[in-house]
């Protein structure tokens, strides 16, 4: 055997060997997938079946299924350079029926991320959840740490996370059917993707600035010639709107879903954010009123804080960043971004910490045991010293509130802040701050924005 081929070999039998030799550290649910056959889930295409069963080690969820009666799914993989660079896969559960996972709401479609390209203690996907839901955007992915065992092997530590599809407790909007025709039915319904991968049913243009845009079809996936017309009609639309400072493109674009959903880029530093996995939506007209387009929900972090630099995520970018350059120049988007920068600074930025304190702890073991399992593999972030790349984490994080807080000051204090009445039925709410933290008074208890009750 040549001296290169024996070097591979050792490399692979050491790796199978730590495979070996971990097992889950049930300080965390445990998420078991078994292949029909020990099938390979070999690409992203491929529906694998498989039977799935979670014991949630932990007494705040309700187990999945079990080891005598699994449930029935598909197992295929998931992603582009987060599949094809690295040896620890993302994954896509689809469950044959609607299925409610770790107190998650029913659905059937699932992602398992893998986070191997996260350096910082794999906080950065959920810390960006963690201060989109801080902001209230409309719908943000719930995720929770699992460890995952495929086929008896154990894998490390995994996050099952919603995936992003329109439905009545993730986007929601009207769900538009497939090849719709009728006028007002392809009014809305749209979830689509600026992307950086060419597709064959892509729409293309051509940004103000010259920059070649790629949109990616989500929902609804197969188009009649009505709806791309549509579709096309109204983001050339935005775009010519965006680079036209007298239009009105306020009435076209939310911009205070623009702003929260910039603000999270911001704070995670993602200077890819407005390059792929960059999600917009647009319910349906009613009553002769468009709806607006919204920037969100939000999605990948995997690089977030790479570049650590004092400037602005759109500013000499490692990937183009599009159509944010040009946004940041409206009056109307500044002034919503420095409203909702004044909330975040005064009532989120230390909670979201806190929260992302105790996520730290709870997935501490797990995270050093996910090194045994994959370290020196390819393209691996090596998370074994976890004490040292969580507090990196948080270092970035504080220098990065430091540095906008530079740049907006206080921010502006929205004028409606101090009472805000909300309506719902019978359901009466009001926010208010105590002690820097925004609280809700709802039915005659205190709340937190989170849900969590206080007195």
């Amino acid at each position: 055997m040549k001296i290169g081929n024996y070097i591979i070999a050792l490399l692979l039998v050491g790796w199978s060997l730590s495979l070996r030799a971990a097992s889950p550290t049930r300080t965390l649910p445990i998420l078991y997938v078994n292949t029909q056959n020990e099938q390979g889930i070999n690409d992203t295409e491929t529906q694998v079946v498989c039977s799935v069963y979670i014991d949630s080690v932990l007494a705040q969820y309700p187990a999945l299924g079990s080891k005598n009666s699994p449930l029935p799914a598909t197992i295929k993989g998931r992603g582009n350079w987060t599949w094809s660079g690295f040896d620890k896969k993302p994954y896509k559960i689809k469950f044959d029926t609607k299925t409610k996972v770790l107190g998650m709401p029913n659905n059937r479609h699932w992602c398992l991320l893998a986070s191997a390209d996260d350096y910082l203690g794999f906080l950065k996907m959920p810390a960006g959840f963690a201060i989109s839901k801080a902001l209230e955007m409309r719908w943000t992915p719930r995720i929770r740490p699992v460890e995952f065992v495929l086929n008896g092997k154990y894998m490390g530590l995994y996050f099952l996370t919603e995936h992003v599809r329109i439905a009545s407790n993730r986007v929601h909007i009207h769900e538009q059917a497939d090849s719709e025709t009728h006028p007002d039915s392809i009014s809305g319904g749209w979830l689509v993707e600026i992307d950086n991968y060419r597709t064959d049913n892509n729409i293309e243009f051509d940004e103000g600035n010259g920059q070649h845009v790629m949109v990616s079809l989500r929902e609804p996936e197969v188009l009649s010639s009505a709806q791309r017309q549509y579709l096309e009609n109204q983001l050339h639309t935005l775009n010519t709107d965006l680079y036209d400072m007298s239009s009105h493109l306020e009435q076209r674009l939310d911009m205070t879903e623009a702003a929260k959903f910039y603000l999270v880029q911001e704070i995670m530093e993602d200077c890819e954010s407005y390059h792929g996995s960059c999600f917009l939506y647009k319910d349906r007209d009613s009553l002769g009123v468009a709806d607006k387009w919204k920037f969100g929900p939000v999605w990948d972090f995997g690089n977030a804080y790479n570049r650590h630099q004092e400037t602005w995520i759109y500013d000499n970018p490692t990937w183009p960043q599009y159509w944010i350059g040009q946004l940041a120049k409206w009056p109307v988007f500044q002034q919503a971004v420095k409203e909702q920068w004044w909330i975040y600074y005064h009532t989120q930025k230390d909670s979201v910490r806190a929260q992302m304190r105790a996520f730290a702890d709870k997935i501490e073991k797990a995270a050093k045991n996910d090194a045994l399992v994959w370290q020196g593999t390819q393209n691996y972030c090596d998370n074994s010293n976890f004490a040292d790349v969580r507090d990196r984490y948080f270092r970035r994080y504080d220098w990065r509130i430091n540095w906008l807080y530079s740049q907006w000051g206080e921010g502006i204090k929205p004028a409606t802040w101090d009472v805000d009445q909300v309506s719902s039925g019978q359901d009466r709410s009001t926010k208010f701050i105590r002690n820097g933290q925004l609280l809700i008074i709802r039915n005659g208890h205190i709340y937190t924005i989170q849900g969590m009750l206080v007195e």
